[in-house]
């Protein structure tokens, strides 16, 4: 997964309280599609580490999944508390951590602040992709891939991809005009503001919206005062820094230590527990509603029972 550029997360159970089927050591991973690979517990623990895992992977941040039938305890600052209400009650301590691909960035032309770049933005983790028809992966040794022109099949899949055109000046406008269908979610370009405007201008001529040309930073980098090359390329890497650490923050503060809403769970109707439609073990359609189940077991135990778990209204209608 690593290898291919796929996120996912990786659980292990850390610590245990009997009786439980997870035992310390015991990994999972899972995807952001949902594919469970692995072992941490039965099917009571499933649901929500693959809750739990979802978060992970969209915000970047690891957290500590309790699951424990004693909800009395103090609140613990990183911690998600969830009950343990299932058959073999127990408590069990699950630690779930994202392994998010290295961002991406596109860098333009083969000019010193494009050489600076791509040095830059590979020492801070950023696999590069250096284009231009000039370029040799002799001279640009630190990128990842040396492209001759931007060609999207080409380009390794990224779920964060940055762009700088560097070009001085001697494809500009075309680098920009296949840059934008990539929706980078930063596009810098160097060059002067006169310069610039007259790109604008020569872009809108072609046909470029003038909202998306509203999205290009120009010239690139932090506010700071810059005369080398290098100078110039490390403004340039802080200020996609910057971009990359706020989208990150804002994706925290959405889903954070935040619960899925009442409204998107559904309640196992046997053991109560909160589970993602999505992600339950088992459904059934009875008496006009769709009831979802953290194991088989639940399911049975409804089938022989129906009367047992539902609401004398419920049951009748």
């Amino acid at each position: 997964l690593l290898a291919q550029g796929v996120p996912f997360a990786l659980a292990t159970v850390v610590r245990r309280e009997r009786p439980t089927s997870g035992e310390p050591g015991d990994k999972a991973i899972i995807t952001s599609d949902g594919e469970f690979l692995g072992w941490i517990g039965g099917s009571c623990a499933q649901p929500t580490v693959l809750q739990e895992a979802k978060k992970a992977i969209s915000d970047g941040e690891p957290r500590l999944v309790v699951l424990t039938p004693n909800l009395d305890e103090e609140p613990r600052e990183g911690v998600e508390l969830y009950r343990m209400i299932c058959y073999s009650g127990g408590t069990m301590e699950i630690y779930i951590e994202p392994y998010l691909p290295a961002p991406q960035l596109l860098v333009c032309g083969a000019s010193p602040a494009a050489e600076a770049l791509v040095k830059i933005g590979a020492a801070v983790g950023f696999k590069v992709v250096l284009i231009d028809p000039s370029a040799t992966k002799e001279k640009f040794s630190a990128a990842e891939l040396v492209l001759p022109r931007i060609e999207p099949e080409k380009l390794p899949s990224t779920r964060e991809r940055y762009a700088v055109v560097a070009t001085n000046g001697n494809w500009d406008e075309d680098a920009i005009k296949a840059l934008l269908p990539l929706s980078p979610d930063y596009l810098g370009v160097v060059a002067s503001k006169k310069r610039f405007q007259q790109m604008c201008k020569d872009l809108r001529d072609a046909g470029i919206a003038t909202e998306k040309l509203n999205l290009i930073k120009c010239p690139a980098g932090i506010d700071m005062p810059t005369r080398t090359f290098p100078e110039v390329a490390l403004s340039i890497i802080a200020e996609i820094i910057t971009v990359r650490r706020s989208q990150e923050k804002k994706a925290a503060a959405s889903h954070g230590s935040a619960k899925l809403s009442t409204n998107s769970l559904a309640e196992d109707p046997v053991c109560h527990m909160k589970i993602d439609p999505q992600t339950a073990a088992d459904s059934l359609f009875f008496a006009g509603s769709t009831y979802y189940f953290c194991n088989t077991h639940c399911k049975s135990s409804f089938e022989k029972e129906p009367r047992k778990y539902l609401s004398m209204e419920a049951y009748h209608e």
